[in-house]
């Protein structure tokens, strides 16, 4: 039986508005020392020569969508895209206030994130750039250039808007079942096995997230080599054509030994 599981990808944006609070409060400042992260100098990560493509292959490697959130660990790096608009989101972005907006506005994000041989991202969203590096997080609330800088304990803001987290968040070994292959084709440049939703899984999106009314779609890319979400494209179409809910991303530059995450310079220590 399809199950959503909303439960990362609701908390995701109420994360970022705790830490946003807490951060323009602090008054106060701690000094943290990190070792650096990368290979190309003191608070850099990089990914190191690589091919175009991961080499994974087994039970996560292309067979279907049930190991696919898992398969984003055999890759190194790679660069993503997304969107995010309307239901639950909807509510929660408004708590981040500014661009965000509320209500079905619409929020983008981008960025690089560095799986290994260390953790690193470089994530912009919402007019925040976020900066996961060397043991640290640097966070610009205002799209200034400056940046606020603590250490990474636990899960970080990278991790929570990571596509991985998106993923899983709504498709698990469960709910897996509620999408049939329909294809093989080209996707972001990389060959594909193409899935779709079934009538019963499209029904429980809209009951689970509320949004009534509304025509949905919803299909997922999965890497034939290395069983990785390439895209995800999930849909709520209005009766008037306008977007009742919407959760894309796009996976790019798998590998690509051109992915780095530096960190800034224009930095207060909390």
């Amino acid at each position: 039986m399809f199950r959503y599981v909303p439960r990362r990808g609701q908390s995701l944006f109420l994360l970022l508005a705790v830490l946003a609070i807490a951060l323009s409060a602090c008054s106060s400042s701690s000094t943290s020392t990190a070792a650096p992260a990368g290979t190309s100098g003191p608070g850099t990560t990089s990914q190191p020569g690589a091919t175009s493509q991961p080499g994974a292959t087994g039970a996560s490697g292309g067979s279907g969508l049930s190991g696919a959130a898992g398969a984003f660990s055999n890759i190194s790096s790679y660069k993503f895209s997304m969107t995010l608009a309307g239901g639950t989101f909807g509510s929660l972005l408004s708590g981040l206030g500014g661009a965000a907006g509320s209500g079905n506005a619409a929020i983008t994000m981008s960025g690089t994130v560095i799986v290994k041989p260390e953790k690193a991202a470089d994530i912009t969203m919402a007019g925040m750039h976020i900066i996961e590096v060397g043991g640290n997080d640097y966070l610009d609330m205002g799209g200034s250039g400056s940046f606020i800088k603590t250490p990474a304990t636990g899960t970080s803001m990278a991790d929570s808007l990571s596509p991985t987290t998106m993923f899983s968040g709504v498709i698990d070994t469960s709910t897996a079942s509620g999408y049939t292959k329909v294809g093989s084709e080209t996707k972001n440049g990389v060959a594909c096995d193409h899935y779709q939703a079934s009538a019963a899984a499209l029904a429980q999106y809209g009951s689970t997230l509320g949004v009534t009314g509304a025509t949905w779609t919803a299909d997922v890319w999965i890497a034939q080599d290395g069983g990785y979400p390439v895209s995800m494209d999930i849909v709520a179409t209005a009766s008037d054509n306008s977007v009742a809910y919407e959760m894309k991303f796009d996976i790019t530059n798998v590998n690509d030994p051109a992915n780095t995450v530096t960190a800034p310079t224009n930095v207060t220590s909390m």
